[in-house]
């Protein structure tokens, strides 16, 4: 049961609407840093303020764009919208589009940003905390930023070297990485909101016969769609081999099949199920660091 409700929450958080790139504010970040909540082990949740209403609860993901609020919140704030959609792994939902006069993170700050909103509830079905909203890359991405889950901080402006760094490049407003799974290259979305690593079936389908096996052949229920567990041989990013490693194989995006959407990478990698006490992301740059 817990595998189920975690997964689905990493799903539901990959948005790909298309839309604004990740935008850099005039002037770099000064450094600073948010406390945050971490859920599951792998969760990140932390408080900013959306227009004048302060105190609110954000689901921190990486794997989001553009950022979401939830409908009650866009509501007290006034903010009028128009249709717009979201595409999940298991198909595309409406949403609403809008612009909130101000968001903040920290020391994160946006002015008349774009974004999408959508009924959040489903959330509360697994956190003891509602949620607001989910902040993405086009917040966070203003400044280089390091995720310290070992003391509950986000520290935005430059940070000192990590063990491994590898290169990292902005699809959509999306961060992708390129790892080799059983010594095939593949490109992945680094998704903070994901509990483990996901693989999508049409791209990831040729190195299944041989390359991947299955858990006794049995398939799991993910959310609302169906996933297959495997293990990998091996897993490398950059220098860093994590070794065997357990994964689960989805079905491929609707983006991904009807080409109204070009998602160009083969699955999401989650830093804390892998076991990243740090990770830290510069857009500007095109650098992903970690540690372990």
């Amino acid at each position: 049961m817990r595998g189920r409700k975690l997964c689905c929450l990493t799903l539901l958080t990959l948005l790909t609407v298309a839309g604004e790139t990740v935008a850099r504010a005039d002037q770099k970040a000064p450094k600073a840093w948010v406390g945050f909540h971490l859920y599951h082990d792998y969760l990140i949740v932390a408080q900013g303020s959306a227009g004048p209403l302060k105190g609110l609860n954000f689901l921190v993901d990486t794997g989001a764009s553009p950022t979401v609020l939830d409908r009650q919140l866009a509501q007290r704030l006034g903010l009028d919208e128009l249709p717009g959609s979201i595409v999940f792994v298991n198909g595309r939902v409406p949403a609403g589009q809008a612009t909130v006069p101000s968001l903040e993170l920290g020391p994160m700050r946006r002015h008349n940003l774009p974004i999408l909103v959508e009924d959040l509830s489903f959330f509360e079905s697994a956190l003891p905390v509602h949620i607001d909203g989910v902040i993405g890359l086009d917040v966070l991405g203003q400044s280089a930023f390091e995720i310290d889950y070992t003391r509950w901080q986000i520290r935005f402006g430059s940070f000192r070297p990590l063990a491994n760094s590898l290169p990292l490049r902005i699809e959509a407003g999306l961060p992708i990485i390129e790892a080799e799974l059983n010594h095939l290259a593949v490109h992945l979305l680094l998704d903070t909101g994901a509990s483990s690593l996901l693989l999508f079936e049409p791209r990831s389908g040729p190195i299944l016969p041989q390359k991947i096996s299955a858990v006794g052949g049995s398939s799991s229920t993910i959310g609302e769609f169906q996933g297959k567990q495997v293990w990998l041989r091996s897993l490398r990013l950059g220098e860093k081999e994590f070794g065997r490693q357990p994964a689960f194989i989805v079905r491929s995006p609707p983006g991904n099949q009807d080409r109204t959407l070009e998602w160009n990478f083969d699955g999401l990698i989650s830093p804390a199920g892998l076991g990243m006490s740090k990770v830290a992301v510069d857009v500007e740059r095109g650098v992903l660091a970690f540690s372990r």
